[in-house]
């Protein structure tokens, strides 16, 4: 056998073994690694609130009603007697109480849920009290809810927050937290117009007024207070306005 044939002999067997290693290595196992996360769980929280008018002295008004989270038979804030004008809209901390009522009311979030809280007044409607008004006037009859009001003479009103409670009916005995409306800072004022105002500007569920967070198991504490502007003009005279407040967490 000659010298050419060894050598092609021996080539033809390199050419097999290379061939053969890679068919080898192909048919190895890769290492493998494995991990599980078993038995994940998502659970919903809930959101429910407590309406408690006059301090909690009643039992609270729970949102959840027999099938839906929406409660519209609360207690009134309050029922008022005849109001006059206030003799000035900045005594502080508040007028005497002869001049405007008001009524406090605590928020609880009872829900597992940290929520925003928000208010607004669906409603507000003035009625003409023909049997208040002295025989033989003829005074234009003003609206109390603001409607069509020239001038700032619609009824004053106010909500009040008030840190850890509520307070003495002259506003103290608790620190002030800040003025819900109108925004003035910490204590409130009474100012022409402003139930005409918060009327017209959060009158549905799309135009809340938010007032900030509120946490799973917390309260707030307000006061909400109506009165006659000390300007008031003579067309206020024998109305009734007639409003509904709702409280709004999400």
């Amino acid at each position: 056998m000659s010298s050419r044939t060894i050598k092609k002999l021996l080539l033809s067997l390199i050419v097999v073994g290379i061939i053969g290693s890679f068919t080898a290595r192909g048919t190895y196992a890769l290492l493998t690694g494995e991990d599980r996360n078993p038995n994940s769980q998502l659970a919903s929280g809930t959101l429910l609130m407590d309406n408690s008018v006059y301090g909690g002295a009643q039992q609270p008004c729970s949102s959840k009603t027999a099938s839906l989270n929406v409660n519209t038979g609360c207690d009134s804030l309050f029922t008022s007697g005849l109001l006059y004008p206030i003799p000035s809209a900045s005594q502080p901390p508040l007028p005497a109480t002869t001049t405007y009522v008001y009524g406090d009311i605590t928020i609880k979030n009872s829900g597992t849920l940290p929520a925003t809280l928000d208010i607004y007044m669906p409603s507000c409607d003035g009625t003409h009290q023909t049997s208040g008004y002295p025989g033989g006037v003829s005074w234009t009859a003003i609206n109390p809810c603001g409607t069509g009001v020239v001038g700032g003479t619609s009824l004053d009103f106010f909500i009040q927050e008030y840190t850890g409670g509520l307070p003495a009916p002259d506003g103290s005995g608790v620190a002030a937290a800040s003025c819900i409306w109108p925004a003035q800072g910490s204590a409130c004022t009474l100012v022409d117009n402003s139930l005409g105002d918060f009327s017209a500007q959060h009158h549905d569920n799309t135009h809340y007024l938010s007032l900030g967070s509120i946490a799973a198991g917390a309260s707030r504490y307000f006061r909400i207070a109506v009165a006659e502007p000390s300007d008031a003009a003579n067309g206020l005279q024998g109305q009734m306005a007639t409003f509904a407040i709702y409280w709004h967490m999400e």
